[in-house]
């Protein structure tokens, strides 16, 4: 069996033609999820206000008050909205920039260009694979949890 080296490969027209739909699609994507962003953020912005509104018509309904509920659900909904739409800038910026640098590495045949744009590719995965493990570990301890209060209830 033949061992290849990695200097030896080319990008031939074939290759060329899957990167170059790739970074138009993978421009596209960014594009709809900066948007995508910026309504989280609008949102976690407006929840607050929503909020109020939907908790004073429930204590002029019932004639309860949900004051600390509502505060503490309308806080947590503001940050999580906030915090979650921040958070999701940088995998769709690491999306664009490989995109741009790529449609501009294939158009001027630079190699700096190339590596800068798989750079940001490497950076996209990196960043989605340690938020993956992040939220994977929560879900262990929401598991934990779960397991030690049916325990307890029991």
């Amino acid at each position: 069996m033949e061992t290849n080296n990695l200097f030896d490969l080319r990008i031939d027209n074939e290759s060329t033609g899957f990167l170059s739909e790739a970074a138009r699609w993978a421009k596209f994507l960014a594009i709809i999820g900066f948007v995508m962003c910026a309504l989280m953020f609008i949102g976690g912005l407006s929840a607050s206000l929503f909020m109020n509104s939907l908790t004073a018509g429930m204590e002029g309904l019932g004639g309860e008050s949900y004051g600390a509920y509502s505060s503490y659900n309308q806080k947590f909904t503001m940050v999580f909205y906030i915090l979650f739409g921040i958070i999701s800038v940088f995998p769709y910026l690491y999306l664009f920039r490989f995109a741009g640098r790529m449609q501009e590495a294939l158009h001027s045949s630079d190699q700096d260009v190339l590596n800068s744009s798989f750079s940001n590719l490497k950076s996209l995965f990196k960043f989605v694979g340690i938020l993956t493990i992040i939220m994977l570990g929560f879900v262990l301890l929401a598991l934990i949890f779960a397991v030690i209060a049916f325990s307890a209830a029991m």
